[in-house]
Order: C-alpha cells, then structure tokens, then sequence
C-alpha cells in the first residue's frame, strides 16, 4: 500500500508515497483477502493518535490534543499566545463536556472575562481569545471529536476593550545615544544597536550570535533561522562594531531587553517606542540626511514602495512646516505702513 510520508530535504518538506509491504502476495492472493488486512492494520493506527473519550471536558482536549498538535506545526510566539487565551477560557468553559459546547458558551464566557476585566484590556485581545476559541473547535470538528458547526462562529465582541494603540513612534539620533548612556555594553545594548543600525527584523536579531560578527572585515553575517530565509552580509558602522567586537554578549531575547528597558526608563524623560521605532527611526534618519530612496530601501532591505510612502509623509510634513516658516518670516520681516 502506499501513504504520503513527509520528510525535510534540504530545508524544505518534501512529500513522497513510497510503498509499504504489509503481507506477502504468497498468502494473500486476491484483492479480496487483503482488504480485510489493511483495514484492520489502519484502524490500530488510527487508534495509537491522540484522541479523547467521547464524555472528556473541553480542558481534556485542550490539554491533551490541540496544544500538543499545534507544537509541531506552529510558532512558538502562536502557541503561547493559544495559551494566554485559554488561561482566560478555562474558568468559564473548561469543565464542560467537549461535545456539548455551544455558540451561548463561548458568548457567556466572553460576556464573563468583559466583566471582569473592562478596558483594562485591549479590544484585540478580545479578539484574540475568540480566535483561540475558534482553532480549539476547529480542530476538534476535523477531528469527528465536535459535532460541529464551529460554536465560535456567531459570538461577538463589539465595543469590548480599548482600541487605543500606541502612537508610532521613531528614535533620532539623539535619543540612540541616550540608551547608550543607560546600557553601554553588554545584551541589551547589542539589542538596541543592532535595531538602531542595522533595522534588523526580529527573527533575524534573535538568530544573531556572536560568532556571526567578524571584526575583520567589519561584517555580520544574516543567516540563521530566520523566516525572511535571508543568508548575506551586512556592514557594521563604528558604534555598533565597538559594541559587538566586546563580546561580552549572548543570543538576544527582545522581551527579556524590553522589560529591562522599560523598567530603567522609569522617571526619565526618554520614552519607550516599541523595537520597530529603531527600523522607523533608521529610515527617518536616512530620509534626514538626504540618502535616496532607493538606497534606503536597500539598507532596510525593503521594498522601494514602503520606503518610498514613508520618504512622502515626512516631505508632506515638512513642507508644510516649511510654508508656515516661510508666512511667519515674511510677517516679521513686513514693514508697517501707515496712512
């Protein structure tokens, strides 16, 4: 018999049916008396997955099934943000009987967490605890462990949480060199340098080591684990070579820095942005010191159009303040004529 195994070949997964002897054609001669063989030898496979008796809670399958099978398959950032959710589900949902969840559940349950938590929490966690509900019953209705249809499909979150998301910001240069004053040396500057000067993505600085810089031709290679699957090199500017080249650092978590920063910016007058202000910033920097947009776009290694709708909105910016410097110089400059 033949069945799809997968296999990963150069990077990639590659799908092949090879052949699976399960009996000689000597003692199974015809079609007919091999049918029963391979009915048997797939039902005992079926059998050793993972699955759930038919009176188990929905915490049973969650626990044992659904963060199991999404493990394999997914991110690790997708399935701690399943898990977060479902923190949140369980006290309302998890004792149920899987097969009898219904649509008025899940709305209970939503109803319940806006209760007791208001807008202290974002309209799109709500929304994020809705899509976990919905990937939890998908998987159960693909796996005849649901009667289905998906009772998350006619709940609703309207107006549940604040929709006030953070201003995007850009660091100057200015404020660069103020982080550097708070973290000189060490991880959380190698963080802040490599988004500052090279506007990495997050993937890629998180993949850095420091193997990957060489102080020799001032290059730091991009190749490990990273979903761009990008493999080149890239030019280190003086700050950040002296950062590196001290090699007093580790792979990176920017969580693990982000919280490090936020916490020693407490009290002062430099503000916390988000790590996509330092990509930001770099382009807004270039965009400053007059480097074309084509250039820009190969720094960032972005397409020329996003770099291009940014190099816009700060020229659009700055004319207008040009034309209101310009009126506001020529009122002063106005002599006063009277009759």
């Amino acid at each position: 018999m033949r069945w799809s195994v997968y296999e990963i070949v150069d990077g990639k997964r590659k799908r092949t049916q090879p052949t699976h002897i399960i009996a000689s054609i000597r003692n199974y001669k015809k079609k007919s008396d091999v049918k029963p063989l391979a009915d048997a030898y797939f039902q005992e496979r079926l059998q050793k997955s993972r699955t759930v008796q038919a009176g188990a809670s929905l915490t049973d399958f969650v626990t044992n099934v659904f963060f199991p099978h999404n493990e394999s398959r997914l991110s690790k950032n997708t399935t701690a943000l399943y898990r977060q959710q479902w923190k949140r589900l369980e006290p309302h949902l998890g004792s149920i009987r899987l097969r009898d969840v219904m649509t008025p559940h899940i709305q209970s349950a939503l109803d319940s967490i806006h209760n007791e938590r208001k807008e202290e929490i974002s309209h799109d966690c709500y929304m994020h605890i809705k899509v976990t509900a919905s990937a939890i019953f998908s998987l159960a209705i693909r796996r005849r462990d649901h009667p289905g249809p998906n009772p998350e499909n006619q709940t609703t979150v309207r107006s549940y949480g604040h929709k006030q998301h953070r201003v995007n910001g850009a660091y100057d240069l200015n404020e660069i060199k103020q982080f550097f004053h708070f973290f000189p040396s060490g991880d959380i500057a190698v963080a802040i340098a490599v988004n500052a000067f090279l506007a990495l993505r997050k993937p890629e600085i998180e993949a850095l080591r420091p193997e990957d810089f060489d102080p020799v031709t001032n290059l730091v290679r991009i190749h490990r684990n990273t979903k761009t699957r990008n493999d080149e090199k890239l030019p280190v500017i003086g700050p950040l070579r002296k950062i590196m080249a001290a090699g007093d650092w580790n792979q990176i978590n920017l969580r693990i820095a982000e919280r490090a920063i936020v916490k020693t910016l407490k009290g002062t007058t430099l503000q916390w942005k988000g790590w996509y202000g330092f990509r930001r910033g770099m382009l807004t920097n270039l965009w400053k010191l007059g480097v074309p947009v084509e250039e820009a776009a190969m720094i960032l290694r972005n397409s020329p159009e996003v770099c291009r709708r940014h190099y816009l909105r700060l020229d659009e910016t700055a004319s207008k303040q040009s034309a209101m410097d310009t009126l506001e110089k020529t009122y002063l400059e106005e002599r006063i004529n009277i009759q």
